[in-house]
């Protein structure tokens, strides 16, 4: 039963259990992340950045005179609402 190639043999054994067990953690680990979902923005910011880039695309496309006016009345808005 034991022979030269004994502690070869153990040798070998260790190395396969540690290989399967470090396998098997490593797809429980990629399992628990697969689980994880992203979170889900709640609707009201996602219609205020809507609200956002539509004014963002109305300041980078307007060329009136008016432009500086309605902005400070936008700012003084968000004041507003940020006090509130």
């Amino acid at each position: 039963m034991w022979g030269a190639d004994t502690p070869l043999v153990i040798d070998a054994l260790i190395i396969a259990g540690l290989a399967a067990t470090g396998a098997a953690g490593l797809v429980m680990i990629g399992l628990k992340l697969k689980r994880k979902k992203p979170p889900q923005e709640p609707v009201s910011k996602a219609g205020n950045l809507e609200d956002r880039v539509q004014v963002l695309e109305r300041i980078a496309t307007d060329r009136s005179h008016d432009l500086a006016e309605e902005i400070e009345q936008l700012r003084d808005n968000a004041n507003v609402r940020g006090n509130a």
